[in-house]
């Protein structure tokens, strides 16, 4: 028997595999981090497709910076403070927090994102999708979406979008233009915006608006279509931080140009190709805080799927010590069918809709045993499978196939793609 620990919330879980198992262990070779100061002034001083920073910057004297919110850590609170000393200290900064539609922030958690020194010498506020005194007509895309946007870009001379690239289950990718759409979209836009990864002429989610896909993502490509409409000069500059916070790489220029290499690059570091797919994928999304609540343990879902046949079996390990992660998420499930779940689903202006739609696809198409500390009934509840731990697990599937297994054991699911 092998024996494997994976990572589960605060702590591990140790299990057995049976001795004919055929096993294989996917990891990703994680950059070593940088230092922020030279990463970021190296990256500014060679841009992607735009002039260097200080040049761009040249002739502008009101700068809009957009920021992530507390949700999307982006490491701003070390590369702001550079920035202001080598570049901003003669500027009139803004800084607008792209909250899309989540709750608004308490002071605390502003001067956090941005550094208490960077939140006294800036102004600094919260979007607000739902005031439409703070927003502006940008004119429509070519699907008829009408955009609504914070009315901050029309009023200053530049804008810096900031963000912090990640694997997203509808968009392809994380930060760059998402500071945008939905970050600092009217309420209706987002609506608009999440709306594209549904098929236009029959049910179903779109099969390109999924994790690690820019290139035909019905989603992706209605951003940037919206972000065309945007005249007031746009400078990226797009992270990627480790799970301790550290910064492994800059992206920074143009908008798109830059966020696209930054994808590939991310792609290419924590995306897997695999040969075959097996019988049996066990994935930890990482322990906390990647398992907090189902809705984040939901990512490591779908970052496993494409490793397991259909009508395989999938083990998670998500700890959700918080719950599900939202009290109405589990609502989303009362639809006797995922056709009548989609209708809703369609028109809903939350994304966690998104995330119980998806799982609901999810185990349809294999068996999801799903450990954690969840409430069995509310586990049965989702179309899942609920064990307490992995062994329990491997015992369910071994009683039900007795056939030699393919097994691929995955430590930090949410953080890797299996493409």
């Amino acid at each position: 028997m092998s024996l494997y620990t994976l990572k589960y919330g605060r702590s591990y879980q140790s299990f057995l595999l049976p001795d004919d198992w055929e096993t294989e262990l996917l990891t990703y070779d994680e950059p070593a981090p940088l230092d922020p100061e030279a990463a970021l002034i190296e990256s500014l001083k060679n841009p992607i497709s735009e002039k260097p920073f200080d040049k761009w910057l040249e002739g502008f004297k009101k700068i809009l910076i957009i920021c992530p919110d507390i949700t999307r850590y982006a490491g701003m609170d070390y590369i702001l403070p550079i920035l202001y000393e080598k570049y901003l200290k003669e500027k009139d900064v803004n800084i607008v927090f792209a909250l899309g539609n989540h709750r608004k922030h308490t002071e605390e958690e502003r001067k956090s994102i941005v550094s208490e020194n960077i939140y006294k010498i800036f102004s600094c506020f919260d979007h607000d999708c739902f005031d439409k005194n703070a927003l502006m007509f940008f004119g429509k895309t070519s699907s008829g979406l009408e955009v609504f946007l914070n009315k901050a870009l029309s009023e200053c001379d530049a804008v810096v979008v900031t963000g912090s690239i990640n694997f997203h289950y509808l968009a392809g990718f994380g930060g760059g233009r998402k500071a945008i759409f939905p970050g600092i979209a009217g309420y209706e836009t987002i609506l608009g915006i999440h709306g594209k990864v549904f098929n236009k002429d029959k049910p179903g989610k779109h099969s390109l608006a999924r994790s690690g896909i820019l290139k035909g993502n019905p989603m992706h490509e209605e951003i940037m279509e919206g972000i065309k409409l945007i005249k007031t000069p746009m400078f990226l500059i797009n992270t990627v931080i480790d799970d301790k916070k550290n910064l492994l790489k800059i992206f920074s220029g143009d908008l798109k140009k830059a966020h696209e290499e930054g994808c590939m690059w991310y792609r290419g570091h924590f995306g897997i190709n695999i040969t075959r797919k097996a019988e049996v994928v066990i994935v930890s999304a990482g322990g906390f805080p990647k398992d907090i609540n189902f809705i984040q343990t939901h990512k490591a879902i779908e970052h496993a799927l494409n490793g397991v046949k259909e009508k395989g079996f999938m083990v998670v390990l998500g700890r959700c010590e918080d719950g599900i992660g939202n009290e109405d998420f589990l609502r989303w499930f009362d639809y006797p069918s995922i056709e009548e779940m989609e209708k809703h689903v369609r028109c809903a202006d939350k994304v966690y809709a998104q995330t119980a739609y998806a799982t609901r696809i999810k185990a349809r198409y294999c068996n999801i045993i799903l450990v954690s500390d969840l409430k069995a009934d509310v586990v049965i509840k989702m179309g899942l499978i609920p064990k307490a731990t992995v062994d329990e697990a491997i015992t369910y599937i071994s009683k039900i196939n007795k056939e030699k297994k393919f097994c691929y054991i995955i430590p930090n699911g949410s953080n890797m793609l299996i493409l």
